[in-house]
């Protein structure tokens, strides 16, 4: 059986290791491993780490994604062999890193998705400091882009309505992310650790498909637009689109991989729930820089309208551009 897998991110400052000491407290049943990693030569945020029976793995040559590809991996089979001491792994990545490349082994090295599954990508941000840094860094950007889950910390810093507004610029960015808030004291662990990351496509906001740009004072002008959703922060753009029309895979694998070839320096994240004549499960969508990955999720419920929903967020993405695209992929009708 394959161990579950959360990967927690957040730009420096967030609150990572205090939001793992709270949960390795409050789920003291589970037994955890623990890839944990801070940038410099001193590991200082193992030093905060509940030790306990927990194995913690300290890597602290670098950054998590960029430096140590190989010595993860070799953490990861050390891990398989002592797969009979823990229950589920968690990754804690330093503060400037881009959790898409923490991602890459788990999906798309077969041997290692048989083994660890990637359950959830868990983003801290700081409630006082997230629009600053949103604004001033594209490592921020890319942890919230990746992510499944967006905790919106330190709120008891902050006033109420600013929390709100936060969580509306949040969505804005990443659709499909679950969106949590809470504080040292207050951290809805429970609520986390049971979300799955293609459960989140069920929590995506029912609104009516709407063009946003949004600026720094957050005045926003808004145009109906049935065919996809357009959010802007700055330079960088969240675009969701929406079929009731079944998707040729091969065509949207053959786009998509060209599309990641050559623009994935611009486009942060892709992820999308497909539906295909082809399968009878919702086919998830998932993009690791340059790599693809195309695989079945849940079934459909019965009487669950096959909608096809796909995000792209990144740098000064143009939307005509991409409806075109996904246009030329949907399946052709048969005609006799």
């Amino acid at each position: 059986m394959s161990k579950q897998v959360t990967l927690l991110t957040g730009f420096l400052g967030a609150g990572k290791t205090t939001f793992l000491n709270a949960a390795l407290k409050q789920k003291s049943s589970t037994r955890f491993a623990i890839i944990e990693n801070e940038f410099g030569e001193e590991d200082i945020d193992s030093e905060l780490i509940i030790k306990a029976d927990d194995d913690l793995f300290s890597l602290n040559n670098g950054c998590l994604c960029c430096t140590l590809n190989d010595n993860l991996y070799d953490l990861l089979n050390e891990l398989y062999d002592k797969r009979d001491t823990f229950d589920e792994l968690i990754i804690e990545t330093t503060g400037i890193a881009d959790p898409a490349g923490v991602a890459v082994p788990f999906m798309s090295d077969p041997s290692i998705a048989k083994t660890f599954d990637l359950k959830r990508v868990v983003c801290l941000v700081d409630a006082e400091l997230v629009e600053d840094q949103l604004r001033d860094t594209t490592e921020a950007i890319k942890q919230i882009s990746f992510s499944d889950v967006i905790l919106i910390n330190k709120t008891d810093n902050v006033a109420p309505d600013y929390v709100q507004q936060i969580k509306t610029i949040l969505e804005g960015l990443n659709p499909f992310a679950k969106i949590l808030i809470g504080h040292k004291n207050a951290y809805p662990i429970d609520e986390i650790f049971a979300l799955e990351r293609d459960q989140d496509f069920k929590n995506e906001p029912k609104k009516e498909a709407k063009a946003h740009t949004c600026s720094h004072d957050h005045t926003c002008a808004h145009d109906h637009d049935h065919k996809h959703d357009h959010h802007a922060h700055g330079d960088i753009v969240s675009l969701s689109f929406r079929f009731d029309e079944p998707f040729d895979l091969r065509e949207l694998n053959h786009h998509l991989t060209v599309f990641l070839l050559f623009q994935a320096k611009d486009v942060y994240r892709v992820k999308g729930i497909v539906y295909s004549n082809e399968h009878s499960k919702k086919l998830i969508v998932q993009s690791v820089g340059k790599s693809l990955a195309i695989e079945p999720g849940r079934e459909w419920e019965p009487n669950e309208p096959k909608i096809s929903r796909i995000v792209f967020i990144g740098k000064l993405l143009k939307p005509a551009g991409f409806e075109k695209m996904l246009r030329q992929c949907l399946s052709k009708p048969i005609t006799a």
